[in-house]
């Protein structure tokens, strides 16, 4: 059993219109977003052996962010281009070509293709109430973990792997301000 971990980067900033899509860094909301994940993935002992992250500056700082509730023993990331804006093909491709040993492997990046390759991955065998609630979005900061029945993650395929958990930034309170 494989445990995979998708995390949309936190909110990014449109402040300056000059600069690329890629280039756009966390807003403070966004900021503070990632900071409590790493409490989150504490309280869920989810610390990945192997992080598949996307070049972009957000997914970057996101991590950057996310590490710091984390602690020590936390793993540095593979940045790879392929996850910018990938779509669920490409995104489960890169898991099979990259995930090696990892038992707990997070992946980093951007919807509308994280979203799709949830939604892709989710088996009928996860509770309805998840299946409903990711469904209807994958907003900034949402995290979703998945078990994978493989022992190999070559082994991954569509609609096999029990979502587990899923939690969006609402969930716990976050402020709704910039």
């Amino acid at each position: 059993m494989r445990r995979l971990v998708l995390l949309r980067h936190a909110k990014s900033s449109w402040d300056d219109l000059s600069q690329s899509d890629h280039a756009r860094p966390l807003n403070l909301r966004g900021q503070r977003a990632a900071r409590q994940l790493g409490d989150v993935f504490r309280a869920l002992s989810l610390v990945p052996d192997r992080v598949l992250c996307s070049t972009a500056t957000r997914t970057r700082e996101t991590w950057d962010l996310l590490t710091e509730g984390l602690g020590a023993g936390v793993p540095g990331a593979r940045y790879f281009k392929d996850l910018y804006l990938a779509d669920p093909d490409r995104l489960l491709a890169v898991v099979k070509q990259e995930g090696e040993a990892a038992e707990t492997l997070l992946v980093i990046g951007h919807n509308d293709g994280l979203h799709e390759f949830a939604l892709g991955l989710v088996s009928e065998a996860t509770d309805l109430a998840l299946r409903d609630k990711l469904s209807l979005k994958f907003p900034t900061a949402a995290l979703a973990v998945f078990e994978c029945p493989v022992e190999s993650w070559q082994q991954v395929v569509w609609h096999h792997n029990r979502l587990t958990h899923l939690r969006y930034p609402r969930d716990e309170g976050e402020e709704t301000g910039a």
